[in-house]
Order: structure tokens, then C-alpha cells, then sequence
């Protein structure tokens, strides 16, 4: 009987998202918008779990290709457990060709080390901004001129999102030129993603469009997450200049099939 429960604890089960779940995941000190966006169900994602009566061990995979493991890293065979429903119960079944995994601590990250060498995958870091509220208040005095483009502000709900997210859009006509949305919220936070037609950029529109969107969720009572990958110069540049500061710089474990 006791081997049977050892055999059961080796392998993790799909389970049904509920609230006790999310206690698995306050120890995040990052990505907490993208994370909730799934376990508050704004987004569909994927949660398994060692046991269903006594959780010691998660892994939240999202639609976004970034997952995270939460729980106890002492677990029992730890490294093939997550080996095994990584890149057998979730990628192989899935069919994904990429996986980017987060973790919470040191000590997690040490298992992703191996989990990862297994598979030939890489290490790099994602940059985790906070945002300085009177250096923000600094930037607003600085606004830019749209020139005859026109701004809105508004909720949509787009890319398999079940509840509306809010977007400011600058407009050339009836064309998009340059948004900003928190595409994906959570325990109060949201997701900042900024981007710009390249033959518009470098006319300050991207930072319009931050400034109008921060100042929306921040009179709402959410907070606005900014992360951005190292290799995203003219992101970090953006976030410096309305305001945000570096915070830390979390480890990735990264594996791209072929890659």
C-alpha cells in the first residue's frame, strides 16, 4: 500500500483550478498578473499537481509559453517528476515546441538547472521593473504631441481572454499605429505590453500610450507590471523614461525545440 502511494506521488495529475491552489503561488515576488490571469480565469491554462488532497507540488502552464513551478523543491525525485511532466504529460501531448519555466527562489532554480540540462536548454534573464510613482508623475509633464493622430482608451477582449482587459490605442485614421494593454491581470496587478508600427516609431507614441494606460489602472487600484527581456533595449529605454526602475532580474530556464 505504501509503495503504491510512492508510485502515485512520481507522477502529477491534471487538476481542476480552485482557490486552494492559489495559496501554492503567493511566495512569487514576479510575474503575478500572468500567473493569476490563469488561476483567476481570465486566461485557460493547464495545472498539475502531485496530490489532489495534499498539494506539495505544482507546475502552472499558461498560454503565454511561460509555466511556473511552485510548491516544495525537496520533493522526492523532484527533477524526474518535473522532467517527466514538462516535457512528456505537457510538450509531447501538447505538441508545443517551446517552454519558458519560472521559478521562485534559488532553491527551485538549482532543480530547473538539471531539469533543463536533460533537454539542452538555456538559462537567461527576465528584467522585473517597479514603477516610481513620482518619477511617473515627473513624466506626465512631458506628454507628446500626437500631431492629428487620435487616442483611445477603452476594454476589449481579444486572444482567447474571457473577461476584458483596458488598451490605449493610438490611431492614424482608422489604423492602429501604437497600443499599450494589461493584456493579463491578476491579484490586483496587470501586465504592461507596448508596441509600435516601425515606421511609426521613435515619435513618442509608444510612451503616450504607456502614460494614458498606467494612469487608467492606477486610478483603478492596479498595479502596472513592466518586464522585459535583456535583449529588449528600446523596452527597458521606454520604462525608464515614464518612471519604472529595475528591480531584479529573475532566472528563465528557456528550451525551443530544434533550438
Amino acid at each position: 500500500m505504501l509503495q503504491c502511494r510512492k508510485e502515485e506521488r512520481g507522477t502529477m495529475k491534471k487538476a481542476e483550478i480552485s482557490e486552494k491552489h492559489l495559496l501554492l503561488f503567493q511566495e512569487y515576488q514576479h510575474s503575478i498578473p500572468v500567473i493569476y490571469s490563469v488561476l483567476e480565469g481570465q486566461y485557460d491554462g493547464n495545472l498539475f499537481v502531485d496530490s489532489e488532497h495534499n498539494t506539495q507540488m505544482a507546475v502552472l502552464f499558461t498560454p503565454f509559453a511561460f509555466h511556473f513551478v511552485a510548491g516544495n523543491a525537496d520533493f522526492e525525485k523532484v527533477v524526474d517528476v518535473l522532467d517527466q511532466t514538462i516535457f512528456h504529460q505537457y510538450l509531447e501531448e501538447t505538441g508545443e515546441k517551446e517552454a519558458i519555466v519560472f521559478c521562485p527562489d534559488q532553491q527551485w532554480d538549482k532543480v530547473l538547472d538539471e531539469v533543463f540540462a536533460k533537454h539542452h536548454g538555456v538559462k537567461d534573464g527576465r528584467k522585473i521593473f517597479h514603477l516610481n510613482r513620482d518619477r511617473f508623475a515627473q513624466a506626465q509633464a512631458s506628454r507628446t504631441d500626437l500631431h492629428g493622430l487620435q487616442k483611445t482608451l477603452h476594454y476589449e477582449q481579444e486572444n482567447g481572454a474571457k473577461s476584458k482587459y483596458l488598451v490605449c490605442r493610438i490611431l492614424d485614421g482608422e489604423a492602429c499605429v501604437s497600443y499599450c494593454s494589461g493584456f493579463m491581470s491578476g491579484r490586483g496587478h496587470a501586465e504592461i505590453d507596448v508596441f509600435t508600427e516601425e515606421r511609426y516609431r521613435g515619435k513618442g507614441y509608444a510612451r503616450e500610450a504607456s502614460i494614458t494606460l498606467i494612469r487608467a489602472l492606477l486610478a483603478s487600484g492596479i498595479e502596472p507590471d513592466w518586464c522585459t527581456w535583456p535583449y529588449r533595449t528600446e523596452s527597458e529605454k521606454l520604462a525608464l523614461s515614464i518612471g519604472y526602475e529595475l528591480k531584479r532580474t529573475v532566472p528563465a530556464h528557456i528550451w525551443i525545440e530544434n533550438g
